[in-house]
C-alpha cells in the first residue's frame, strides 16, 4: 500500500485489513468474473491482431524465449493453454490458493518513509497487531449492471464525401457533428479515435489557475451520471472500451482505442461523457488527498522550477502559472462543471476515427451515437483575443531557478524565440525542425568534448498553433548542478558559431536522412493519421495538404534555408539562458 501524504499510520490497518478480508472471506462472484473476462479478452485480442505484429517485436520475443529456455508459442496456442487452465478455475480455488500460500505465521511487515523516525519498529508492529483485532465483514456482492447509455434519440442524417488521394472520408452530420473516418490494416483488429470539442485551455478562467489540471485529473474519476467508475469497470470487463479526458491547448480532447466488435459501445460510452459526465464528489477528494505529494514533488524536483521556466516565456498568463497549494485546495468540482459541461454539450465537435473496420457498417453506428446528439455549434470561433500572450520576456535574459534536494542533478536550458505555427508558414516550421536537430548533433559532440562526461544534450523546436506568434528553440543539457552555467553558456556559443558561420552539407544530410526514413514509417502508423492529419482537418483543411505536400517539401530542404533560418533566430541577442540547480 502507498501511503498518500507519507501517512503510513492510516495506510497500514488498510493493508491488514483488506489482506485479512481476502482470506477470511475469498472473492465475489462479480470480482472473479471481472478478472476472468478481463484476462480472456487479452488473449483474444492477441490472436485478432496477430497478423499485423510486427517484426522488431517478434525478433524481440523469440530472443527473449531463447535466453530463458522458454518455448515460443503462438498466439492461437496462448489462448488455447490461457482457455484449458481458466476451465478449472473458480472463485472458491483461487480463495483456497490464497489461503494455502500465506497458511504461515512467518510475516515480515517492510515500511519505506520519507524520513527517520524514533520508536517505528515498535509502532509498526503494534498498529499492525491492533487493526488484526478489528472485526471485518465480507465483500459486498454487487448485482450486475447493465450499460445505461445506448438510446441517444433519433439516429442523425449526414452527407459525406471522399478525398481520394488520402483515402480519407468526411461526414457532416445535420446536428453540427463532424466525422473524419479513414479505414487501414496497419494493426489488425484495432481502431483509435479522438474527439476535439471546445477551445480547450484557451477558454480557462484566468482568475483560477491550475483548473486545467484539476479537470484532467478529475473528469474521468468522476464516472458517468448514472455510473461510478467500479461501476463502469465492471460493466466494462472484458470489452474493448473507454475514455481519456485532456484538457488541450485549444480543444478538450477525448481519445480512445476499440475492437470492431466494441466500435458501438466505445461511442456510446463517448457521447454518455459528452452528455452526463458524473464528476461525482470522490474524484475531487482523490485528487486533493495527492495535492501534498505533489507540492512536495514540485518542490524537491526540477518540475517546479520548469513549470515557472514555461510560465515566464508565456508571460506568466495565468493560464500557465502553477497555482499555490492554497489555489489548488481551493478549485472544486463546480469550477469544472461550469467550465467544461457547456463545451461538451454545445461546442464544434470533430471526431476522428482510423483503424481496421468495415466502412458501411461504421456510418449506421455513427448516425445512432455521434449523429443523434442534441444540435450544436456548426463552426469553432476564431477565439483570436484568447490567441494574444501580452507581457512576454524580452531577450537576452539569465536566470536561475533553484529547488531543495540532495541529489546532485542540474539542468542547462537555452531557448530562443522563434515563430508560431500557422497555415502560411509549414515550411519554415519543417526548416527550424531540422535547425534544431543540426544544432542537437553540434551539442552532443561540443559538450561531451569541453567536458569530457557522457552529457546527453538535445534541442528541439517548439512552435504553437494555438497563441498567435509563439515559438521557442529549445536545448537542454542534464549534468552536474555546478557545470551548469559553464554548459549554458557553451550552448549559447555553439549556437552563435551556427547563426554567424552557418551548418555545412554533411550536417545537414545527418540531420535530414532520418527525418526522411521515418517520414515513410509513418505513413504506415494509425498514430500519424489520427494525429496529425485528420484530427481537425474540417475545422482546419489546410492540414490535408499539409500531408500531401510533407514529404516532397522535406526532400527539398536547402542548406541556404537553414542558415538563413540559424541567422535569425540562433544569435546570442535572442537568447533566455536558464540554471535549474538544487539547493
Amino acid at each position: 500500500v502507498n501511503a498518500k501524504n507519507h501517512n503510513w499510520k492510516a495506510a497500514l490497518p488498510v493493508l491488514e485489513q483488506e489482506f485479512r478480508r481476502a482470506l477470511q472471506f475469498g472473492f465475489t462472484p462479480s470480482e472473479f468474473n471481472e478478472v476472468k473476462a478481463n484476462l480472456i479478452n487479452q488473449y483474444e485480442l492477441a490472436v485478432k491482431s496477430a497478423p499485423s505484429r510486427k517484426s522488431p517485436a517478434l525478433a524481440t520475443s523469440l530472443a527473449k524465449h531463447i535466453h530463458s529456455n522458454a518455448v515460443f508459442s503462438s498466439p492461437e496456442d496462448d489462448l488455447a493453454i490461457m482457455r484449458e487452465n481458466m476451465a478449472g478455475i473458480t472463485a472458491e480455488s483461487c480463495h483456497q490458493a490464497l489461503k494455502n500460500f500465506w497458511d504461515t505465521q512467518d510475516i515480515t511487515l517492510i515500511l519505506t518513509t520519507n524520513a527517520s523516525e524514533d520508536n517505528t519498529e515498535n509502532e509498526l508492529a503494534n498498529i499492525y497487531q491492533k487493526s488484526k483485532t478489528t472485526k471485518l465483514k465480507a465483500p459486498e456482492k454487487k448485482a450486475a449492471v447493465s450499460f445505461a447509455y445506448t438510446d441517444f434519440g433519433k439516429p442523425g442524417t449526414f452527407t459525406r464525401s471522399h478525398i481520394k488521394d488520402l483515402d480519407i472520408t468526411q461526414i457532416h452530420f445535420q446536428n453540427g457533428c463532424r466525422c473524419n473516418i479513414k479505414k487501414t490494416d496497419f494493426i489488425k483488429n484495432s481502431i483509435n479515435l479522438i474527439t476535439r470539442v471546445g477551445g480547450g485551455k484557451l477558454t480557462m478562467p484566468k482568475d483560477k489557475p491550475g483548473l486545467d489540471l484539476f479537470a484532467s485529473s478529475i473528469f474521468s474519476a468522476g464516472g458517468l451520471g448514472k455510473h461510478s467508475t467500479d461501476d463502469l469497470q465492471r460493466i466494462l470487463a472484458g470489452r474493448n472500451a473507454g475514455v481519456a479526458f485532456t484538457v488541450g491547448e485549444d480543444a478538450f480532447t477525448l481519445s480512445g482505442s476499440t475492437t470492431p466488435e466494441d466500435l458501438e459501445l466505445q461511442l456510446q460510452l463517448l457521447c454518455a461523457y459528452l452528455t452526463d459526465p458524473g464528476l461525482r464528489p470522490e474524484a475531487e477528494r482523490m485528487f486533493k488527498a495527492q495535492i501534498p505529494a505533489i507540492y512536495s514533488q514540485m518542490k524537491h524536483t526540477p518540475a517546479g522550477a520548469q513549470a515557472k521556466m514555461a510560465a515566464l516565456l508565456r508571460g506568466n498568463d495565468p493560464r500557465f502559472v502553477f497555482p499555490t497549494e492554497d489555489q489548488a485546495q481551493s478549485l472544486n468540482t463546480e469550477d469544472v462543471r461550469n467550465w467544461i459541461t457547456p463545451s461538451l454539450k454545445k461546442d464544434y465537435l470533430e471526431l476522428s476515427i482510423v483503424g481496421d473496420f468495415d466502412m458501411e457498417k461504421i456510418l449506421p453506428i455513427l448516425a445512432r451515437t455521434i449523429g443523434a446528439l442534441p444540435k450544436r455549434a456548426d463552426t469553432k470561433p476564431s477565439y483570436s483575443e484568447l490567441r494574444k500572450l501580452t507581457n512576454l520576456p524580452k531577450p537576452p535574459l539569465v536566470k536561475r531557478y533553484t529547488f531543495e534536494s540532495r541529489i546532485p542533478t542540474g539542468t542547462a536550458i537555452v531557448t530562443w524565440r522563434t515563430t508560431g505555427l500557422n497555415q502560411e508558414n509549414i515550411g519554415t516550421i519543417r526548416r527550424l525542425g531540422i535547425l534544431s536537430s543540426i544544432l542537437s548533433n553540434r551539442m552532443r559532440e561540443k559538450i561531451r568534448e569541453e567536458l569530457g562526461e557522457a552529457y546527453s544534450p538535445y534541442a528541439g523546436s517548439q512552435p504553437s498553433d494555438t497563441y498567435k506568434d509563439l515559438g521557442y528553440m529549445l536545448a537542454v543539457s542534464p549534468g552536474k548542478p555546478d557545470q551548469a552555467e559553464k554548459v549554458g553558456k557553451i550552448i549559447v556559443e555553439i549556437a552563435a558559431k551556427l547563426a554567424a558561420e552557418g551548418a555545412t552539407a554533411d550536417e545537414l544530410n545527418r540531420a535530414l536522412a532520418p527525418r526522411l526514413g521515418m517520414l515513410k514509417k509513418t505513413l504506415r502508423q494509425n498514430s500519424y493519421w489520427l494525429g496529425t492529419v485528420m484530427s481537425q482537418c474540417q475545422e482546419q483543411p489546410y492540414r490535408l495538404d499539409w500531408a500531401r505536400q510533407r514529404d516532397a517539401d522535406y526532400a527539398a530542404i536547402t542548406l541556404e534555408e537553414i542558415n538563413t533560418l540559424a541567422k535569425k533566430y540562433l544569435g546570442k541577442n535572442n537568447t533566455f539562458r536558464f540554471e535549474i540547480i538544487p539547493e
